[in-house]
């Protein structure tokens, strides 16, 4: 089978001029969001419902959407941090303007030359703008001209394509600054792909691209049924199969390990605030309590004050941070994973998950960001997939380093939910899946 052998299939499920005239919408919303407010010259905060609507654009787990709702990609970017973003492009005037230059600029060369400014911005790193997959930059191209740039946000994943399509250019992608793959990836990608048989302008490539029978071919990535809990009805979830040019058993270097240590005593402190008692393993106490004091001791439990086998309570007792309600049960548990292959996080949470399916706790993975396309690879391999009690990737979500800090930092945070973090998580999953 190759690449184009299913386009006549794709063909009779796409309607190209509906689509157009939904993207053309879209794409204005995009234009007038980005004009009106993010380059306005006030210095009014924008709106969480403002930048809602356009998150809902921009990100398929953006808030409110659905499978029948149209969006670029999944961005990989929590709800909190695009609206974060918005602002912090608003108010900083010269990182909007760093980025209004990539959007409107004609000269491809120009382009990149702009992106690769944005990249050395301090400030466009602290806010989700810049990482080495591109996607944020992407997707803001992406939204901006619809038909001539890729969906395909990711540069791994257009790498991917490049290397299955047999391009040239895959010699010289790696060899490249961030700001010539994003650009000159877009056009030779498209070019490939056309050259394949297939046709249609940037928007229907890309969705050609993600249809399940091509996306098997060349991202290793299958859709699965699952029984769902109408039995009328069936689920479909996807599984990645990691490639062995994958990392494994990397270690983290002394820096990762401190670093890990303060999300640690960060989580704990957050979680005082919001009136829970904190667990931590027996042999971080040390550590943590260098970057974390309890303002009442008898926050952090000696015990767990759970109802569990030993097997069970052996396997909690190692996870990195929990926070307990009423002493009684779990509220939230935490893997701050700094190891660069990030699967003995996961593979902890699923210990638990495997002791105790029918326990109903809220679990994260915590980790930097540059680390989160990796959690979703990881997480949707078969073995967390076809578990006994359902997906993993259903029950626990990534949360960044910075967002953990961002929380950390609210005011009056002892007056805030838990459910905070809820606009901070990001789910493997899209949330129609």
């Amino acid at each position: 089978m190759n690449f184009s052998s299913s386009f006549l299939e794709f063909e009779g499920i796409y309607n190209s001029e509906k689509k157009q005239k939904t993207w053309s919408e879209l794409s204005s919303q995009f234009h007038a969001f980005w004009t009106d407010r993010v380059m306005s010259s006030d210095s009014e905060t924008i709106s969480d419902e403002d930048c809602d609507k356009i998150i809902k654009i921009l990100d398929r787990n953006g808030k409110g959407n659905n499978k029948d709702t149209e969006a670029i990609a999944r961005a990989m970017v929590s709800q909190g941090a695009w609206r974060r973003l918005f602002n912090e492009l608003h108010k900083n005037k010269k990182l909007g303007k760093a980025v209004n230059s990539i959007l409107i600029e004609k000269d491809l060369k120009l382009k990149a030359q702009f992106i690769d400014e944005l990249y050395q911005l301090d400030e466009a790193q602290k806010i989700y703008l810049t990482g080495k997959s591109g996607n944020t930059v992407s997707v803001f191209l992406a939204a901006y001209d619809p038909f001539n740039y890729l969906s395909v946000i990711s540069l791994k994943d257009r790498r991917s394509l490049l290397d299955y399509l047999g391009s040239e250019y895959v010699k010289e992608f790696d060899e490249n600054s961030i700001g010539s793959k994003i650009i000159h990836s877009n056009t030779i990608l498209i070019e490939t792909i056309k050259s394949s048989g297939v046709a249609g302008d940037a928007r229907k490539i890309s969705e050609y691209c993600y249809y399940p029978p091509v996306k098997e071919l060349w991202r290793g990535e299958f859709t699965s049924p699952q029984d769902a809990s109408d039995k009328d009805q069936i689920k479909e979830f996807t599984v990645t199969v990691a490639s062995d040019k994958e990392e494994a058993n990397e270690q983290a270097d002394e820096s990762e390990v401190r670093e890990s240590i303060k999300i640690q005593g960060l989580l704990s402190k957050i979680g005082e605030e919001m009136g829970f008692d904190i667990w931590l393993p027996m042999p971080d106490r040390a550590r943590v309590a260098k970057v974390w004091q309890p303002k009442d001791q008898k926050t952090l439990l000696t015990s767990l004050p759970l109802s569990y086998d030993k097997v069970t309570q052996s396997t909690i007792g190692l996870i990195d941070v929990i926070w307990i309600r009423n002493k009684r049960s779990i509220a939230r548990a935490f893997e701050v994973e700094h190891t660069t292959s990030i699967y003995s996080g996961i593979l902890r949470m699923a210990d638990l998950v495997a002791l105790q399916p029918d326990i109903n706790i809220k679990m994260h993975i915590v980790a930097s960001s540059e680390r989160q396309e990796k959690f979703s690879t990881e997480i949707r391999r078969p073995v967390f997939s076809y578990m006994t009690s359902g997906r993993l990737s259903d029950m626990c979500t990534f949360i960044s380093y910075d967002d953990v800090r961002h929380i950390a930092e609210m005011e009056h945070l002892n007056h805030l939910k838990d459910g905070i973090l809820e606009t901070y998580e990001v789910s493997a999953e899209r949330s129609d899946e």
